[in-house]
């Protein structure tokens, strides 16, 4: 289908068949490379797109500035050209691929602003607030009518419309901001930048030209990219394309295909992204006509459209007013129960998107209220414990198991780690180049931006770029002293060279260059393997150390807020979405799952071994028998659950909740390693596990959108460990005897916003 679409695209344009296969190979080329940085890409409603015809893509939020686009041409099955600023397009580097990409190049204003002369103020605050007097300035020099003068940090922007003398100019209004009248009531004024009128007339003039020709088009209307939770304010741009191109061709057919990206950790390499396509929109007539008549009528047509836009990227991206809200949201998402019990990475997204729907309308309820407190509750208590929700369930065992599988497990890490090691040393400069330039970057762009929070939206792209220089440079380097080596092995690595030592050096050079790629493939596959065994050997860890008559209480403490939270939604949810029926799921939901239409052999391969290593846990978890106590809770939640009126009935508190451990004995804990404690302290013989499949995979945590501040605080070491490990034991589990702690553990820490995070 992609393939016809591009014929047919081809035949509706008269560029020549060379620039389309420029645009092909480079197209290719860059999809591959942002592929293999993320572990999973999926998308939904790629079908809605229009397969003929001219196509305005309007894409937000831009969180990952240059890997955006190429997520789009990824799942677009149509060529799109992209609005690239003037600025980019004039670096070497990034110029030269956006001109391969046929972008069209778009001077912004911000980009050409200098700082003026001088300080400015406002006298007459009252009398005369567009009235904006100048010390030691050069406004007849330096400014004209038509330009703008800008206060720092975005606080405030005015048009010029009379410049009086070098200290006196006129603006067209006022600049109400509170923030811009205190820097311009100051008694010495404050800075300010010139920003010059940048005539569009050519830029419209080239989207006019593609979207005529039936070719699709790629717009951010947010500006800029960013790291913020919610979307910036749009910009009139893309309706003023869509309208001026529909008036000046009435049977242009143009559509407006609103998509939003959404990422899980976008600045983390080998990490997951979900692109989702709304429902087109047609361009209404009426407003057309509005349009051609200009003037306050061409603003309140563009106006109108712009709001239909921005409705339409609202139905396809997550938007929360902070950090904190967003966390508290994703996490009631992952306490729901749906029937379906296996979603896909698009439908955890789209499922997330209606629940903050859900709780902007619902917030002021008392229940809602209610379960606010105690999910933030719940999240405290992870954060302590050091793990994530999918892990609490792998708590809910008996000692006996869990150190046989956190033997199992250490087996797997050691093979995994090992096979990984020599790929991770020959790689270990990519890693610390592109972490310590791509850290500088982010530090250089929120210094230049007003509305970056971490610029975490630049991380990505400079990881990519630098990679793509050094990971080259680097094998090569590796493949020349191989043939050093083998050219002036001395003695003692004779025999190492023997067979190799006729190759001619050219032989040599290319297997080496061979070799030093598949290593790092393999520390690639069993790299990323390692991580997440690493991440799950902690919940088994403090099984063996509290016991399952400790962690037991977080896990029914986690049932019963699920129960309650998707008993609420139950509720509640047909309320928003009629068609939400009795699968509590919405039926377009369960429709639009989506699919992953990026994969590659690295992601095969390690779910390969992730298979390996289940299968064996599984063989060992029959082994050791099987009942007990966590299908019986399961089996009395589902009765309880049943046997509840369909009415809104009162919420009952937790009964499991309970205070963190203190700090001394989290201090105790971490003082005891793994294996130190596996040779110390044996399981109780006569303990029945119970049989509970373990949930240990990340795909459906996702409280870190974004880069999310650290899960677990520190705690503070009061004391020295005891000597010995059995002590030390002893002294954690006497900290639990008679019931709560004296001290509730250490403060949350204070949110940092970010880029949302889904992993």
């Amino acid at each position: 289908m992609a393939g016809e679409t591009m014929q047919s695209e081809r035949r509706g344009t008269n560029l020549d068949e060379e620039t389309f296969f420029i645009y092909d190979l480079f197209r290719m080329f860059w999809t591959r490379v942002v592929g293999l940085f993320f572990r999973e890409i999926a998308e939904r409603n790629a079908h809605l797109i229009p397969r003929t015809g001219p196509v305005i893509f309007v894409v937000a939020p831009h969180h990952n500035q240059f890997v955006d686009p190429v997520i789009l041409l990824m799942h677009a099955v149509r060529r799109v050209y992209f609005l690239v600023a003037a600025a980019s397009m004039r670096r070497r580097f990034i110029g030269f691929y956006g001109r391969c990409m046929r972008g069209i190049s778009v001077e912004r204003q911000q980009d050409l602003a200098k700082t003026g002369t001088g300080r400015i103020r406002v006298d007459d605050r009252y009398g005369e607030p567009t009235l904006i007097t100048g010390l030691g300035t050069r406004f007849a020099t330096e400014i004209k009518p038509g330009m703008k003068v800008a206060l720092p940090k975005g606080v405030g922007e005015a048009k010029v419309v009379e410049v009086l003398s070098d200290t006196q100019l006129r603006v067209a209004k006022e600049m109400k901001e509170l923030a811009a009248m205190e820097l311009l009531t100051r008694t010495d004024g404050t800075s300010f930048k010139v920003v010059p009128h940048v005539d569009q007339d050519e830029m419209f003039h080239s989207v006019y030209q593609r979207l005529n020709n039936g070719e699709c088009v790629g717009i951010f209307p947010e500006g800029g990219s960013h790291d913020r939770t919610e979307m910036l304010p749009l910009k009139a741009g893309a309706t003023i394309m869509a309208l001026g191109a529909t008036a000046a061709n009435p049977e242009l057919g143009l559509k407006i295909v609103p998509t939003g990206l959404n990422y899980f950790h976008p600045s983390k390499f080998r990490s997951r992204a979900v692109i989702d396509f709304g429902q087109p929109i047609d361009i209404p007539p009426e407003l057309v006509e509005q349009y051609r008549k200009g003037g306050a009528a061409k603003r309140e047509a563009c106006d109108e459209l712009l709001r239909v836009v921005s409705e339409g990227l609202k139905q396809v991206t997550l938007n929360t007013p902070d950090y904190e809200t967003l966390k508290m949201v994703q996490a009631g998402r992952r306490l729901y129960q749906p029937t379906q019990h296996s979603l896909t990475m698009a439908q955890q997204v789209e499922l997330t998107r209606r629940f903050i729907k859900g709780y902007s309308v619902y917030r002021d309820l008392p229940e809602v209220k209610e379960l606010r407190d105690r999910i933030e509750d719940y999240n405290l208590q992870l954060r302590y414990y050091g793990i994530r929700d999918h892990q609490v369930d792998t708590m809910r065992i008996g000692r006996a198991e869990a150190g046989a599988l956190f033997v199992w497990r250490l087996l797997w890490l050691l093979i995994m780690g090992l096979v990984a090691l020599p790929g991770t040393v020959l790689n270990l400069p990519v890693f610390i180049v592109t972490g310590v330039v791509s850290k500088k970057k982010a530090r250089a762009a929120l210094a230049a931006s007003t509305v970056k929070v971490r610029a975490r939206d630049v991380i990505a792209t400079w990881k990519i770029l630098i990679a793509l220089g050094l990971v080259p440079l680097l094998y090569t380097t590796y493949s020349v002293l191989a043939v050093l080596f083998v050219r002036r092995a001395p003695q003692w690595a004779a025999g190492l060279v023997a067979g190799i030592a006729d190759w001619p050096s050219s032989r040599i050079y290319l297997w080496s260059w061979a070799l030093a790629a598949f290593m790092s493939y393999t520390a690639l596959v069993f790299g990323e393997q390692a991580v997440d065994i690493v991440k799950s050997v902690r919940p088994l860890f403090l099984t063996l150390i509290l016991g399952e008559e400790h962690t037991e209480l977080l896990a029914r403490q986690r049932e019963e807020l699920s129960d309650d939270i998707t008993e609420l939604v139950n509720e509640l949810g047909p309320k928003i979405y009629p068609e939400f029926s009795n699968t509590r799921v919405p039926v377009d939901l369960l429709l639009g799952d989506g699919k992953k239409t990026h994969d590659n052999i690295i992601n095969g391969s390690a779910d390969a071994f992730h298979r390996k290593m289940r299968e064996g846990e599984q063989a060992l978890r029959q082994r050791m028998g099987g009942g007990g106590s966590s299908s019986n809770l399961r089996q009395d939640a589902e009765d309880a659950s049943s046997s509840a009126s369909s009415g809104l009935r009162q919420r009952r508190p937790s009964k499991y909740s309970f205070s963190p451990p203190t700090p001394r004995t989290m201090a105790t804990l971490n003082s005891i390693s793994p294996l130190e404690f596996l040779t110390s302290v044996a399981p109780p013989s006569t303990a029945q596990p119970p049989h509970h499949p373990m949930s240990d995979s990340p795909d459906c945590e996702e409280v870190e959108t974004m880069e999310s501040p650290a899960d677990a605080p520190n705690p503070e070491t009061t004391e020295a460990a005891a000597p010995s490990a059995v002590s030390r034991t002893s002294a954690a589990a006497q900290q639990y005897q008679g019931g709560t702690p004296a001290t509730t553990g250490p403060s949350t820490p204070e949110p940092q916003n970010g880029m949302f995070d889904f992993s």
